[in-house]
């Protein structure tokens, strides 16, 4: 099989004057080759095209292409919609340092409401204090419940007990006032610990399934669908038996030994690996949130009175409490499989015993060592647990054909609705290019179903993958009748045959006005003169118009409306002078700013 077009061929049209090619290069990159870096990218930090605009520094970010960090500080102060939350978002995960003062210049100058996301961030992955200073601020001031509940979510990853202190300060006190608990708040302050399904498990069906009434039933349903957790029955009894007679300080106090004790087993010399620091940190963080707890009696005993026992009283706060001491049990075989001397088994134990979030450094880890074989073998039948989900990624992230066969078995046997299902998709799509005509060959034998064949075949750019798609298309027993995705599908194989198609349906069908862009990009990568362009230019044009009228109305609306109901967002403002680089340093060294203290974050 001969290639449509090659690697090469789309890093060349990153740069050509359409939009629709640039994007229709970029997807394929992007899709079909997420393990290949090109630079070519960078060119589009500041694309005229937004979406473009805002996915150029996420591929760079994955890349670690911290050369082009400067490019993308600046694209933050320039661009406008969502481009500078993604600009923060990427610096973020390059762990840029030297934007830190000009993103925190940024709170003080009017920043818009959805940038501030990226930016808080990117404040909680640099961990200089000015940066936590900010987060500070931002706590004691936002009202927003979103935004709020982000900032505290960032502040916690500075990993400072005071802050712990801080924030459950916050979160308990309307129960000093008599009032209700803010959710929104404690579900910020679990996700720190990754323990956000937890607490959705625990506090479910919170009235008709309460934990406050009948502990028993119900952390007994949390552990069977947590089956990756295991824990001493001694322990479960204890904590069903001092919830059941709401001794809700002795519980916070009980989980704070038992949590001490898990703590020193896992770190005897208090000094964890290199690769499993963030985990100690957060195993340290979650001692001092029971400490906390365990020191306020009067709190609980005022909780115990409470008329409330739901998803606004005790009950949440019980939650609260289990689900991280919960994730303080998963992380044990995490800690395990990134010691130095771990083996692959350890790795894929982790794996299988993981929930939704599984530490970036094991994951890279085990795409670095590529376990062929033991992926396979470790996938489970059902293809119903976190374990599945996290192979499946690594498989596509490893990207070798031997995987073709699991990955197929995945989309026949999982829902549409699954996470796994649309991984399975993307994890196939990103294979080597060896792979693509064992997957050809499994689509001409209807190995894969109609409606994901489509989402497969846009990726393999072969005359053998349009003469599937039209054989496909226009069989009377095929499922799939969406024009979107056909359309979708024969602009990213790229056969120059497509164009006739899409013209015939573009001119017959009442409906089917968005075949336009897929048209323009096919006839404007094999340079056809099609007579449909002006109208679908024309149309392009108005729907953009469109798009930005609604997007202003609808910014409008919800800015009139928060500030009724809310008050203005004041997120940061500087407690200390800003110094001038050539300023005297004010450490007192008397060297000029830039030559002390200035990089010492």
């Amino acid at each position: 099989m001969d290639r449509l077009w090659n690697y090469e061929g789309y890093v060349k049209f990153l740069s050509h004057e359409n939009s629709l090619v640039r994007r229709w290069a970029f997807d394929a990159l992007e899709k079909h080759y997420p393990n290949q870096y090109t630079d070519e990218i960078s060119k589009l930090i500041s694309d005229e095209d937004s979406h473009l605009a805002c996915s150029a520094p996420e591929y760079l970010a994955k890349h670690n292409a911290v050369q082009h960090a400067p490019a993308i500080l600046i694209s933050f102060l320039n661009g406008s919609g969502n481009i500078p939350s993604n600009c923060a978002l990427a610096l973020s995960k390059m762990k840029y340092e030297p934007a830190l003062e000009t993103i925190i210049e940024s709170l003080t100058t009017g920043i818009s409401e959805e940038s501030l996301f990226g930016v808080f961030n990117y404040l909680g992955s640099i961990h200089a204090e000015a940066g936590r200073e900010a987060l500070v601020s931002a706590v004691t001031r936002i009202k927003d419940p979103m935004l709020l509940g982000n900032a505290v979510l960032n502040l916690l990853r500075h990993g400072q007990t005071e802050d712990v202190t801080r924030i459950l300060d916050m979160v308990l006190k309307p129960v000093q006032k008599g009032k209700a608990i803010e959710s929104f708040l404690v579900k910020a302050v679990v996700k720190y610990w990754d323990a956000g399904d937890y607490l959705n498990d625990l506090s479910k069906n919170m009235e008709s399934n309460n934990i406050i009434d009948d502990p028993e039933n119900a952390i007994g349903l949390f552990f069977e669908k947590n089956d990756h957790l295991a824990i001493d029955p001694d322990v479960q009894d204890k904590i069903n038996h001092l919830i059941r007679k709401r001794k809700f300080h002795d519980l916070s106090t009980t989980l704070l030994f038992e949590a001490q004790h898990i703590i020193k087993k896992r770190y005897p010399d208090n000094h964890p690996p290199e690769e499993a620091k963030n985990l100690f940190n957060q195993d340290s963080m979650a001692v001092v949130l029971f400490k906390e707890l365990s020191r306020q009696p009067a709190l609980w005993n005022k909780l115990k009175k409470s008329k409330s026992s739901g998803a606004d009283g005790v009950g949440y706060i019980v939650c609260l409490v289990l689900s991280v001491y919960f994730s303080i049990i998963e992380r044990n075989v995490y800690v395990k499989a990134l010691s130095p001397d771990s083996k692959i088994s350890d790795l894929l134990e982790a794996v299988k015993h993981s929930g939704s979030k599984l530490p970036d450094e094991l994951y890279e880890k085990i795409v670095h060592l590529a376990p062929v074989s033991e992926l396979k073998a470790f996938l489970s039948d059902d293809l119903n647990t976190w374990g599945d989900i996290w192979i499946v990624k690594i498989m596509g992230r490893i990207g070798k054909k031997e995987f073709v066969p699991d990955l197929i078995r995945i989309l026949n046997n999982a829902d549409s609705m699954d996470y796994i299902y649309s991984d399975a998709i993307t994890s196939l799509n990103a294979l080597e290019e060896s792979s693509d005509e064992l997957i050809l060959s499994a689509a001409r034998n209807k190995e894969i179903g109609d409606w994901e064949v489509f989402s497969i075949l846009e990726y393999l750019p072969y005359s053998e993958s349009f003469d599937l798609t039209m054989g496909i298309w226009n069989d009377e027993n095929n499922d799939a009748d969406s024009y979107e995705l056909f359309s979708y599908c024969l602009r990213g194989i790229g056969d120059a045959r497509g164009i006739e198609v899409l013209q015939g349906i573009y001119n017959s069908e009442n409906n089917a006005g968005y075949i336009g862009g897929s048209l323009e990009c096919l006839s404007v990568i094999h340079n056809v003169d099609i007579p449909e362009l002006p109208a679908i230019k024309e149309r392009r044009r108005e729907d953009k118009k469109q798009q930005e009228l609604r997007a202003k109305e609808l910014n409008d609306i919800f800015n009139d409306t928060k500030i009724k109901n809310s008050g203005e967002v004041i997120p940061f403002q500087r407690v200390t002078k800003k110094v001038g680089r050539n300023e005297p340093c004010p450490c007192g060294s008397g060297k000029k700013y830039k030559k002390c203290c200035l990089n010492k974050s």
